[in-house]
């Protein structure tokens, strides 16, 4: 009897291990069929809506050509409701996860540093033949310390700056000539003064991010630690000054106006990433051929003129119970050439899969900026850009310097105040150490 009630209570033991660990197989665990066709099951996918779009209508139809077995299913939300599920599921040991889910470079870390098991390590299924195929800073990016890439990289947001050739042309501006910041307020005095339009609009701390990363620098180092009084900051706020003191700024309040003022000629030009193309061809359809693009000022002359702002990636939870399809499904949708340039031509979503920029598109000419190359011109750029450390605090240090800088553009607040007063905030928010 005694015997019976142990084999009983280790049974009983054994299936609650199970479902605490889940039905889940380690990466190392994974095979990989020869023949797509052997590959089998159901996946599920969670995106929020250009790249569920993208997946859905660009890839799935050619995926299910090479692997005719596995159903694909795509659940699109917003992209808050994707990460407080993900979140959710993560604390509950993988419980209620997807197979796949859609995750922002500047995101990666908060889970991966939260969750250090929660994310499949996809250079373990095979994904490390890859890495070369794309833009450094990208993939760098998506890994941890110990080099574990925590996703797939999908899209990237290379940075330049978007012009209205026509206000630069009444002012008598060359944009060929603005190599530097120092050129870029030159120039802006000169709009300025024969158009009587702003030169920029700025909203946040968009712009003072982007000059961080075309230095190398961010709002972390490379161990961690928040450096937001840096000299790289100090160089960007300065510049950042200069125009607020110039006059050649206007504070646009959020997204909506700054897309108003560029949409009613309000500001000259946009420092920004290449993804803005697809909102103003959307939403300012009848300002076509009157923008044009040039690279992103440097802040010496022969300087890096390169940054990125933006861009996704694909992540395997650990508690996948299809890792193979899933994989499989992972690799197509960031390795196949074709894929990528629809999602770049039906949607805007530039892909960072370098071999993508030999296609014909990228060196189109494209109506609405001018009869020009645009999409050529930000690939140029794509290796000069710098990784930095999307360290697991961006978030909310971000939250802290947009307030900081709606006080420098709305209340004369000093450069050195704003970065200051930031480093300590976020100090207090993080717990994390301060750079000397």
């Amino acid at each position: 009897m005694k015997k019976y009630w142990l084999m009983t209570l280790v049974a009983i033991f054994t299936i609650f291990l199970a479902a605490c660990g889940g039905s889940s197989t380690d990466a190392e665990d994974v095979t990989m069929p020869d023949n797509p066709e052997d590959l089998e099951g159901d996946i599920t996918i969670w995106a929020w809506e250009l790249e569920a779009n993208y997946l859905e209508q660009d890839v799935v139809p050619a995926f299910n050509e090479e692997y005719p077995n596995v159903n694909v299913n795509i659940e699109q939300s917003g992209v808050d409701q994707v990460y407080q599920k993900v979140s959710a599921g993560l604390s509950s040991g993988g419980s209620g996860l997807p197979d796949i889910f859609q995750v922002e470079n500047n995101r990666i870390h908060s889970f991966t540093n939260e969750f250090p098991d929660g994310l499949t390590d996809l250079n373990e299924l095979g994904f490390d033949e890859h890495e070369d195929k794309f833009a450094e800073s990208k993939v760098e990016g998506l890994k941890t310390d110990d080099g574990m890439l925590a996703a797939a990289p999908r899209d990237l947001g290379p940075v330049g700056v978007m012009y209205r050739t026509d206000v630069f042309e009444e002012a008598g501006v060359d944009p060929a000539s603005i190599e530097t910041w120092d050129d870029y307020i030159e120039a802006g005095k000169q709009v300025v003064e024969h158009t009587g339009k702003a030169f920029l609009g700025m909203d946040n701390e968009g712009l003072f991010r982007i000059m961080l990363q075309q230095q190398g620098a961010y709002f972390f180092t490379e161990d961690g630690k928040l450096d937001l009084t840096s000299e790289e900051a100090n160089n960007a706020i300065e510049v950042i000054q200069e125009m607020r003191d110039e006059d050649l700024l206007v504070y646009t309040n959020n997204w909506d106006g700054q897309v108003a003022a560029m949409k009613n000629g309000e500001v000259a030009n946009h420092p920004g990433a290449v993804w803005w193309s697809g909102t103003m061809i959307e939403q300012m359809p009848e300002l076509s051929g009157n923008w044009d693009v040039f690279e992103l000022p440097a802040f010496e002359e022969s300087g890096n003129r390169a940054a990125n702002d933006g861009g996704s990636a694909l992540a395997i939870p650990s508690a996948s119970e299809n890792k193979a399809a899933a994989y499989a499904f992972v690799e197509f949708a960031s390795t196949d050439v074709d894929s990528q340039i629809n999602g770049l031509t039906n949607r805007g979503l530039f892909p960072s899969l370098t071999a993508a920029y030999d296609e014909p598109i990228f060196s189109e000419d494209q109506e609405y900026f001018n009869n020009q190359p645009f999409f050529e011109k930000f690939a140029e750029t794509i290796e000069d850009i710098p990784p930095v450390n999307h360290a697991p605090g961006e978030l909310e240090v971000r939250s802290i310097m947009e307030s900081e800088f709606e006080s420098f553009l709305l209340e004369d607040k000093a450069a050195d105040q704003v970065l200051s007063d930031g480093q300590s905030q976020s100090q207090q928010q993080t717990g994390l150490e301060t750079s000397e």
